[in-house]
């Protein structure tokens, strides 16, 4: 997972609109959830949107 850096603070080095990863997070002994919480990070929209081929013969 990763995530966005939202506030002004620097967490575990990275300022406001820099990724941060939850291995980053982990290796740092911080908790994503309160950092989450307290508005310092939020989750990051990074998956790949998912495209299903059209089925041949369909009619709507």
């Amino acid at each position: 997972m990763a995530y966005i850096v939202i506030s002004d603070r620097e967490v575990c080095g990275k300022k406001k609109g820099e990724s941060i990863t939850d291995k980053e997070l982990v290796d740092a002994g911080v908790s994503a959830e309160a950092l989450i919480t307290a508005n310092h990070i939020k989750a990051s929209n990074t998956a790949q949107p998912s495209i299903k081929p059209a089925t041949e013969g369909v009619t709507n």
